[in-house]
């Protein structure tokens, strides 16, 4: 079967000189690729399959389900992998069922935009490599949007599309292999294998460990150095570089533990450079896993519902960086198929029993229209608006073990409500559904409004028409990125919020800020990963000085994707692939820091320092930061040696002189405990004192 394929290779090369074959993807890692796509059926599966792969031991498996649906339906078989920048054609075994479903390819290139490539009908049963070449895309979109492949470009996924359905079968890709000019080593992909899964590790006598894999898909042995440099979660050297000498026998990647000069917690990157590419992965150390509790704060959202992320895995990893909380979605659309019948996909109930056995509250959405009333459009007609609330009540009874909280809609203040916002008619719906879930389980929290920003006209809007006395709580999503949460008046805005509700006489209601984020994209308006951890965690600390203040839901737990431009792939606190990102051990060392402490004071420790004191059962913490990028913090405080926490969680022990305290402060925040009293000013908290610029 391989010979097919060196054929379908000379067919794309025309021969050239120079010309190599190289096996990008041969699906023999231990660990499965990541499924994607849209519409995707809950009873879909990918995994690996020893049975009659087409070369080597393994290939990838596809079980697929297309049902009989309006909007797309495809999957992805996602295994990122940097292309050679001379690669001009690409080819895929595909073991085929005959199905007539469609095979496709997607890049992505430097600029993020996408390029897809087809490869043919699934019109034959058993193996057949299907290629293209690729000087021209099929299809492009995203990114520069200038059609043009501008290196480097990476390989992202094996794409089936549901040419026909309903449909279900099996089929199997292997062997992506790509035809590219230069020598067997240039074409070399290095990468560091975590030993613990995704690369998180935890306890204070194991550091972090790993092996070197280096892999070249030429049918020849290679010879070559490979460089490894370490780097801290500011991107700044650790130690000195490695340099590794390697052979690599074909099909036979060439494996070394690696000694990694990390003695400090946080957030690291490998960076290992092999051939003509350099890849950077990251890993994370922390000392123990933060604590949650059933009235935390602290929450993500998350794309459950979007049937992203997987089980247990995603949750385990969100109960460590001490989140209590998910806000996700069962959406109206899925639920409700056809009129007056309700159904619950296998994946639901399995993400939402997963949280309660792991106790994460799960904040759910209802949301979005349905196509069988309105035309798609929010409710508005009584049939509709009767139906939205049947559905309310469906969900709440489906999931009454593990879940009483809930949020009436997603941002109606923009385009997530349709044809257009109007607060007439989401009123209107806040007053229909608050007495009807509230039948149901009168113990339920019912949030409410959740406007993209904070959004004070549309919500005088509702407040106007009542709506404030249809809820439990208010939420509102106050993204302020790339601006610092001082720069951006993050505590006046919130103010202003309070004066309001207490101006409709609905001062009780308390605040829940269900999105909020600083992204990491490649342009104006991304930050860098230290930066995001940094302003992520001033947020946070901030909100808690706020009696009204409930929760906080960063935005989101995550990256939905790989284009390295787009905000809405960069907004998580880990990536796509689930390995860390500096936010994470940032929210892990505040949870553990702060914990169930209360807010107590703000003190002066000098000019442009922000400085807050919490305290509990545990005992206090003053947290602190400059207001721009460098301060001088001076605090007088009864205990002679006392103990710094940074935001990577590594714990320091400081001597005072005369009883003060003096250190130089960065823009992240640190952590004082053991300081005895602390013998300062109060500091007044207002929308001046933290507007100051950034």
């Amino acid at each position: 079967m391989a010979r097919a394929l060196l054929h379908v290779i000379a067919w794309l090369s025309a021969a050239g000189a120079g010309t190599v074959s190289v096996v990008v993807e041969d699906y023999e890692a231990s660990a499965a690729p990541r499924r994607g796509g849209e519409g995707v059926q809950p009873e879909s599966r990918l995994s690996l399959s020893k049975a009659e792969a087409f070369r080597g031991k393994q290939c990838a498996e596809l079980r697929y389900v297309f049902r009989q649906a309006s909007g797309l339906q495809y999957l992805e078989v996602v295994t990122p992998h940097v292309l050679p920048t001379t690669a001009r054609g690409l080819a895929v075994a595909v073991r085929g069922d005959g199905s007539g479903e469609f095979v496709r390819v997607r890049l992505v290139d430097a600029k993020g935009e996408w390029h897809q490539f087809d490869l043919g009908a699934v019109d034959f049963k058993g193996w057949k490599v299907l290629a293209t070449r690729l000087d021209a895309s099929h299809g492009t979109w995203g990114g520069d949007a200038n059609k043009a492949m501008e290196p480097p470009v990476t390989f992202h996924s094996v794409l089936l599309d549901s040419l026909v359905k309903p449909a279900e079968g099996v089929v199997a890709f292997d062997a992506v292999t790509v035809e590219a000019e230069g020598r067997p080593e240039d074409f070399m992909e290095a990468s560091f294998e975590p030993s613990e899964p995704h690369g998180y590790f935890w306890g204070r006598r194991r550091g972090p460990s790993g092996t070197l894999v280096v892999s070249c898909g030429a049918p020849e042995s290679v010879r070559s150095t490979v460089a490894v440099r370490v780097l801290n979660h500011r991107e700044e050297p650790v130690g000195e570089p490695q340099k590794v000498a390697v052979r690599i026998e074909p099909g036979e990647p060439y494996r070394r533990r690696l000694r990694l000069p990390i003695e400090r917690y946080g957030v690291h990157f490998i960076e290992i450079a092999a051939g003509a590419t350099t890849r950077r992965q990251s890993l994370c150390w922390l000392p123990e896993p933060a604590p949650t509790w059933p009235e935390s704060p602290f929450g993500v959202c998350t794309h459950f519902g979007q049937h992203k992320h997987t089980l247990p895995d995603t949750l385990g990893l969100i109960a460590k960086m001490g989140a209590t909380w998910i806000r996700d979605e069962i959406s109206w659309g899925a639920v409700e198929r056809k009129k007056g019948h309700y159904t619950f996909e296998p994946y639901y109930d399995a993400y939402m029993q997963a949280a309660g056995r792991l106790g994460i509250r799960p904040l759910i959405i209802f949301d979005y229209g349905n196509g069988l009333y309105d035309n798609g459009d929010a409710p508005r007609s009584p049939e509709a608006v009767a139906a939205f609330v049947r559905y309310c009540q469906e969900l709440m009874r489906r999931y009454a073990a593990v879940c009483r909280d809930w949020e009436v809609w997603n941002e109606p203040n923009i385009f997530f409500w349709k044809p257009k916002p109007n607060v007439q008619d989401y009123a209107a719906l806040m007053k229909a559904v608050y007495p009807a879930t509230k039948a149901v389980n009168p113990a339920a929290t019912i949030v409410g409004i959740s406007t993209a920003g904070t959004d004070l006209k549309f919500i005088e809007g509702v407040l106007k028409l009542g709506g404030g006395k249809a809820m439990d709580a208010i939420s509102v999503h106050p993204y302020r990125y790339p601006r610092s949460p001082e720069a951006s008046d993050f505590l006046g805005e919130m103010g202003r919020l309070k004066a309001l509700l207490d101006k409709y006489e609905v001062g009780h209601l308390k605040v829940w800020l269900t999105e909020f984020g600083y992204p990491t994209q490649l342009d104006p308006r991304g930050v860098s990963q230290a930066r995001s951890a940094s302003y992520l965690v001033r947020t946070c600390l901030h909100a808690l000085t706020l009696p009204y203040v409930e929760r906080l839901f960063i935005y989101d737990f995550q990256d939905d994707g790989l284009d390295p431009k787009y905000n809405e792939h960069n907004f998580g606190v880990i990536r796509f692939d689930n390995t860390p990102k500096a936010a994470y051990a940032a929210h892990n060392t505040m949870v553990r820091m702060i914990g169930r402490k209360r807010f107590v004071r703000a003190l002066d420790a000098g000019k442009d320092v922000i400085c807050y004191e919490f305290s509990g059962d545990e005992g206090r913490v003053i947290a602190a930061w400059p207001r721009a990028e460098t301060a001088t913090f001076s605090l007088d405080v009864t205990a002679r040696r006392l103990a710094l926490t940074d935001l990577m969680g590594n714990e320091s022990t400081l001597r005072t002189a005369s009883g003060r305290l003096t250190l130089p402060l960065t823009e992240d925040p640190v952590f004082l405990t053991d300081y005895g009293n602390a013998v300062g000013q109060p500091a007044r908290i207002n929308a001046s004192a933290a507007a100051s610029p950034s």
